[in-house]
């Protein structure tokens, strides 16, 4: 009897699991405030460890069966409570939760608060902005998504760098580019700003361009000096927040995408095919009409292509989570001889001991990267230069095998007919001038905190960011002797970069009736190291051998260095925010920096505070029923900066060959460290059920205490010394208005509009100085500050005209050319920017477009200039078939006599060439465009139900699609340099480059 009965229950508990047999239950879970879908949703079947998580487009699927309780949750959204019953699709719209909302900001030293306690202008871009249209250097991607952002290229193809920054140039000396965090620890600052100082015309790439897109859950971008005030100098220009990617709880998770994309070139220059070469053996096109002329160019640029694959594993519980990913990223330019290949490994791990009292989190990134041959921006040792002034109506075809046997010598030389510093075979530049650029770098990040009381934690973290940098400079002979000697000519750099960051803070929250008070008080050291070697010669033993030994020492012609710098930067810092009855907020920041750069004066101390003020009006007056949001907020603060290495006690140093190079600098030892001043003002509203909303901000920033070189008098030894002085104001407003359709409607739309304008005025320079050059001559160009002028002012010679602006013409029939101080051109800020960005989903489908513009502003081409001067304009040919340009002139004789025209080569040669008239080729820099667009089909959830794949979204996208306004012969956005002073100069760049591609994206 016994028996049977135990035979009972085992058949009853053996079938149990038949009769209540799991069952896929899918659907998508949308945001109730934008109806667009949400990924990242952490769903649990309650009292199980069965979990899942939503894709990118918010699809989930995961085993339940009949009564099971499916629990929804994500931060800033009410968790959410579901019963699984006969429906086997479940879509939900998540509430956004108040209480929790403000928690999705990120501030400063990567901690969470409230969005109504915040008390200055912050701006999110989610992680899957960052992919959509993918970019080997993803920072290109927020161009036109955050307000008061400008974004502005280097012409140097693939892998080039970006320059990013945040409400406006502020520094004059200094860096203007914002500080770069991952998760809460700040970027080496060395590896960004050392990254041009070897060959320092071709561009490596910077350091944020290194990570993988892929990993990035989201940016903030922190824009004012109060936003910044906790890291301290080094933000003094803005912070660009990144927090990527950790494990999730619930069920294991894999992503997989894949990218390709073909870039063509978007424009050429315009060029002229009705006169030849001025005569045989010529460099330049001024001579006699020709029927045609070959299209030498056309066929230089080919189709780059741009391959990325990147996996990512993420699972987890509530006690350990752990995030996997590699991403292969392998890219060629039109330039064929442009290649880049990167390797990304990412691991970053979580856990909770101790009944949850100690929270680990430890992230590894680890970057191989590998760029062969950078463009080169500039007139000299340029593909471009020959490729864009041969001759007109020649055949580059020739010349195509650009290697020659040197008969005397026994050996391949360069093919060309006129070979200077300048105008090399683009053949043999691509193929006999060779660089490569190799770099290794690991970032190691740990953090560990340990929850003491409920309201107040422990926390201390630790990075390392170490980077390796191997480059290589090849010129084989035939090249310019300039660059290449009689042998050819090798360059070669190892250097390391390496920062330790660690702080350590005590975090307290605590409540006393209508009172919360939150705040941190911290230290951090942030100590950073370079060393390495460096040799280069363009004498060469044996020819076109390329090692060190084969470098010819004689005469001390082997330059050789070999570097070790270190900086220190200690701070103690705290943060007090106490806000009355969830509607009033206090902030008050003070920290302190000591610098090791001040070192040797008695400023290496200095401290700067910040405050702010915010109220929800929405809590604390009845407003009308439209009126969902309403939040006031101010804040002012100033922030210190301090100075390049080794300015406060300059050194005697050593050459090559072992003589000692004098000093020639003044001892700096009465600095003071930089200081920028900052007031905001600013107002947050949300409209209709949310579905509108509007950001205003105000700002003013004075920059004073800045840092310049000066002469000094002969008979002190010294033949410059620095003076701090100046006062650079930046002030303007920031406008974002959002849309977003009911959560009800089929189709879900989502728009935002970003508005940005600058003003930039220069109040003051040092005592008895008027002016300041940023840029030294450049071919007739200056950067120069002076008072009641603008940074970005651009300086440049131009013709001579009398009060009625009639052009002097002298008694040849050539234009004179004014002569003294270089005049005014213009300024390369714009007056305003926009960027409209729109997303729609309909069932399946999905539209992503972007517009934005720049209005206002003027760029300088020097590569118009260079083809007025050798006569391929398209413009110079015009006037010749003409019979002459017309012109508004006066014979500058005394007379006065009338001049309406001139002879076309007399007029394009004096303002053309290398050394020509800069103020005849400058162009207005408004521009807009179709920046992005991304279209997308997502497999039904319900065909993926019995198959592997738990999603899978197939996207068309192009980036730089279509130019909606451009007066200027070239992209205005691609600058000569991302250094001061050269935005908005344009000197032989790449030809923008328009881009089309598919995106493969699943989750399995």
């Amino acid at each position: 009897m016994i028996k049977k009965l135990i035979l009972i229950i085992v058949l009853l508990f053996g079938t149990y699991p038949i009769l209540a047999q799991t069952t896929a239950i899918t659907g998508t879970v949308t945001d109730a405030t934008t109806g667009m879908p949400l990924p990242g949703v952490n769903l649990l079947v309650q009292g199980t460890t069965r979990g899942a998580q939503t894709d990118f487009d918010g699809h989930y699927s995961i085993e339940a069966v009949n009564g099971d309780v499916l629990l929804f949750s994500f931060l800033g959204m009410k968790t959410q409570a579901l019963t699984v019953g006969v429906e086997k699709i479940i879509n939900l719209t998540m509430q956004e939760d108040a209480e929790q909302l403000g928690e999705v900001v990120v501030t400063a030293l990567g901690v969470e608060r409230k969005s109504s306690q915040v008390t200055y202008a912050t701006q999110k871009v989610d992680g899957n902005e960052l992919t959509k249209v993918p970019e080997t250097n993803f920072i290109n991607s927020i161009s036109g998504k955050v307000a008061g952002v400008a974004v502005y290229r280097n012409g140097s193809g693939v892998g080039g760098s970006a320059k990013v920054l945040i409400r406006g140039s502020k520094s004059a000396q200094g860096n203007n580019q914002p500080l770069y965090v991952i998760n809460g620890v700040p970027m080496a600052n060395s590896v960004t700003e050392s990254i041009n100082q070897s060959f320092s015309s071709r561009d490596g790439g910077d350091g944020i361009s290194n990570l993988n897109p892929d990993d990035i859950e989201s940016i903030n971008v922190l824009k004012g000096a109060s936003a910044a005030a906790l890291y301290g100098s080094k933000a003094a220009n803005g912070v660009i927040l990144i927090t990527t990617k950790r494990g999730k709880s619930g069920q294991a998770t894999v992503n997989f995408s894949s990218s390709l994309s073909l870039d063509k070139i978007a424009y050429g220059p315009e060029l002229q095919n009705s006169f030849g070469q001025t005569s045989p053996g010529s460099e330049e096109s001024w001579g006699a009409p020709i029927a045609n002329a070959p299209n030498n160019i056309s066929g230089y640029f080919g189709v780059g292509e741009t391959k990325i694959n990147s996996i990512s594993f993420s699972a987890g519980s509530e006690k350990m989570r752990t995030y996997l990913s590699y991403a292969n990223t392998s890219s060629k330019g039109v330039l064929e001889d442009n290649k880049l290949t990167r390797h990304n490994i990412s691991i970053r791990e979580t856990a909770k001991f101790f009944n949850d009292k100690l929270t680990m989190d430890a992230n590894v990134n680890i970057i191989n990267q590998r760029l062969d041959n950078p463009t080169v921006s500039g007139f000299q040792a340029t593909q471009l230069f020959g490729l864009y002034t041969f001759p007109r109506g020649e055949s580059i075809e020739p010349y195509k095998n650009y290697e020659i046997l040197d008969e005397v010598r026994n050996i391949e030389t360069q093919n060309w007919p006129f070979i200077t510093a300048s105008n090399q075979n683009p053949y043999w530049v691509a193929n006999r001038n060779l660089f490569e650029n190799k770099r290794n770098r690991s970032i190691v990040n740990i953090l560990a905190k340990y929850d003491i009381t409920s309201w107040l934690n422990v926390q201390v973290r630790g990075n390392m960011d170490k980077t390796d940098d191997v480059r290589s400079g090849k010129y084989y002979l035939g090249t310019a002797t300039v660059y290449g000697g009689q042998n050819g000519a090798y360059n070669i750099s190892d250097k390391t970069f390496t920062e330790y960051y660690g702080d350590a803070m005590l975090n307290f929250t605590k409540n006393f009736g209508k009172i919360d008070l939150s705040g941190l008080m911290g230290t951090s050291i942030t100590d950073s190291r370079s060393n390495g070697i460096s040799a280069g010669s363009n004498r060469l033993f044996i020819p076109n051998v390329f090692t060190i030994r084969n470098m010819n020492s004689e005469n001390g012609n082997v330059a050789s260095e070999q570097s070790e710098d270190r900086q220190q930067l200690q701070a103690v810092f705290g943060n007090i925010n106490l806000t009355y009855n969830d509607w009033l907020s206090l902030d008050v920041t003070g920290r302190n920096d000591w610098s090791s750069n001040l070192s040797f004066t008695p400023n290496v101390s200095y401290f700067y505070p910040s405050f702010g003020l915010s109220a929800l009006l929405n809590k604390a007056l009845k407003l009308p029923e439209v009126i969902n949001y309403a939040k006031l907020r101010g804040s002012y603060a100033i922030v210190g900066n301090t100075v390049p290495l080794y300015v406060t006690n300059p050194q005697n140093s050593l050459n090559n060959r072992g003589d000692v190079n004098f000093n020639n600098r003044a001892p700096f030892t009465d600095l003071k460290p930089e200081e920028s001043k900052s007031l905001e003002l600013g107002a947050e509203v949300r409209l209709l059920s949310n579905q509108i909303t509007f950001d205003f901000t105000y700002y003013k920033t004075n920059t004073i205490n800045q840092f310049f070189s000066v002469s000094v008098p002969p008979g002190t030894g010294f033949s410059s010394r620095y003076i701090n002085g100046g006062d650079i104001q930046n002030s303007g407003i920031e406008i974002t208005l959002g849309f977003a359709t009911l959560p009800s409607n089929s189709l879900k739309w989502n728009s935002t509009l970003n508005f940005t304008t600058n003003k930039n005025v220069i109040k003051k320079l040092a005592a008895d100085i008027d002016q300041f050059a940023i840029t030294s001559d450049i071919n007739e160009y200056y950067s120069i500050l002076k008072i009641g002028g603008s940074y970005g002012d651009l300086y440049g010679q131009v013709l001579k005209r009398d009060d009625m602006g009639r052009v002097a013409i002298n008694d040849e029939g050539k234009p004179v050319v004014q002569t003294g101080e270089p005049s005014l051109l213009g300024n390369s800020n714009p007056k305003f920017q926009l960027g409209f960005n729109n997303n729609f989903n309909y069932r399946d489908l999905s539209l992503s477009l972007q517009v934005d513009g720049s209005f206002g502003g003027s760029v300088m081409s020097f590569s118009e200039q260079l083809f007025d001067g050798y006569g391929v304009s398209k413009r110079s040919g015009e006037a010749r078939l003409n019979g002459g340009l017309e012109i508004n002139g006066y014979l500058d004789d005394g007379t006065n006599t009338a001049v309406t025209t001139v002879d076309a080569q007399d007029w394009y040669q004096t303002i053309g060439g290398i050394r020509g008239v800069t103020g005849e080729h400058v162009y207005s820099a408004t521009n807009a465009r179709l920046r992005e667009v991304a279209l997308g089909y997502s497999l039904p959830t319900e065909l993926l139900n019995d198959v592997f794949f738990k999603s899978i979204k197939l996207s068309l996208v192009g980036r730089n699609v279509l130019y909606l306004y451009r007066k200027a012969p070239f992209d205005p956005e691609i600058i000569f340099s991302t250094g001061n002073g050269y935005s908005g100069v344009e000197i032989l760049s790449l030809p923008a480059t328009r881009s089309i591609g598919l995106n493969l994206n699943m989750t399995f």
